[in-house]
C-alpha cells in the first residue's frame, strides 16, 4: 500500500463556544470503514481568551489517546500538531479546551487526505 496515493483531500473547520463550567471538546467525525484518514496539519486555539489547557487526542471504543498538549495558552496562540496523524476505522480527533470562559470562540482546524484501504 503506497501512503501517497490517496483518494481525496481532507479538510475541516469545527468552532466551539467556550464554558466556564466544563471542559469543551471539538471532535471530528469517526473514520468510516475500510477508510485512512491522515491529518497533515492541525490547528486548535481559542481566539478569544486565554486558557489553562489544550489537549489533543484520539477517541476509539470509549477510550481517548491523548497525542499532545499544551499549558498556558494565550489569547489567539494558534496550538499546532507536531506530526502527522493517522486515524484508522471507528478513530474520531478531538481536541479538549479547559478553564473556557463563555462565550469564548474556540476553533480546531484540520488538513489532511483520505484512502481506501
Amino acid at each position: 500500500m503506497n501512503v501517497y496515493q490517496f483518494d481525496r483531500l481532507y479538510r475541516s473547520k469545527k468552532k466551539a463556544s467556550g464554558d466556564g463550567s466544563a471542559d469543551v471538546r471539538i471532535s471530528l467525525r469517526p473514520v468510516s470503514a475500510k477508510k485512512l484518514r491522515v491529518l497533515t496539519h492541525v490547528a486548535v486555539e481559542n481566539q478569544t481568551n486565554t486558557c489553562t489547557q489544550i489537549r489533543i487526542g484520539i477517541h476509539n471504543r470509549g477510550e481517548d489517546y491523548f497525542l499532545d498538549e499544551l499549558r498556558t495558552v494565550l489569547t489567539a496562540e494558534l496550538c499546532v500538531s507536531r506530526s502527522d496523524i493517522l486515524l484508522g476505522e471507528g478513530d474520531s480527533f478531538f481536541a479538549l479546551f479547559s478553564d473556557t470562559h463563555d462565550p469564548d470562540i474556540l476553533v480546531m482546524t484540520c488538513v489532511g487526505w483520505e484512502q481506501p484501504l
